[in-house]
């Protein structure tokens, strides 16, 4: 077990104005192998603090593999992802068992729309660290996505405006504005093996 949620409150602070946290419990850089393609591996570049209202709770992680298609994981499937637990086992702090790999309840590696904003936030802090300022509109960003069990897609955004939509004031850096100051322009379906570096 990697930490229970709901006693370490404390260690759950995150970054002011993201969902980062500052204590990553010594997970970054840790790896795994995909348990459906040997081929493909998976580094912990994040951890995120839980989302709300999720059944399951717990700190996320967002991964990438070696050609940088990024996923997420929520804490319970990290733990046995990462051998700190065993299917079947009783998760301590869930108080329900650990679910086996092919069983429906084993979410693994996915993306949720609230994954998929705070991809888009770090992205998009990543840039601003390397263009000061506003960002200009109709600047293009893509992502590499593996959104479920074969299922990756690549994305393309585009930046709509890069102010407060109320004040019209700028840059806005605001997490939960984000997806306003973003739109998708479109998402293809790609086979991983066949993907490019």
């Amino acid at each position: 077990m990697l930490l229970n949620p709901h006693r370490s409150q404390h260690l759950l602070q995150a970054i002011p104005g993201t969902r980062l946290l500052y204590e990553t419990f010594g997970l970054i850089g840790a790896s795994f192998p995909d348990i459906y393609d040997g081929a493909r591996a998976w580094t912990i570049m994040a951890v995120l603090a839980p989302v709300p209202g999720r059944a399951l709770g717990g700190i996320r992680v967002r991964v990438e593999d070696q050609k940088g298609f990024t996923s997420f994981c929520n804490q319970r499937d990290l733990e046995l992802l990462l051998g700190l637990a065993r299917p079947g086992t009783v998760c301590p702090w869930l108080r329900t068992k650990y679910p086996e790999f092919d069983e429906v309840d084993f979410f693994g590696l996915c993306i949720d729309e609230e994954d998929l904003i705070d991809d888009l936030h770090e992205r998009e802090l990543r840039i601003r660290a390397e263009t000061p300022g506003v960002l200009p509109f109709g600047m293009q960003l893509t992502r590499y996505l593996h959104l479920e069990y074969k299922r990756d897609a690549e994305e393309l955004l585009m930046m709509l405006y890069d102010c407060d939509s109320e004040s019209g004031l700028g840059p806005d850096q605001r997490l939960e504005t984000v997806s306003n100051r973003w739109t998708r322009v479109e998402r293809n379906r790609v086979e991983w093996q066949l993907h490019m570096m």
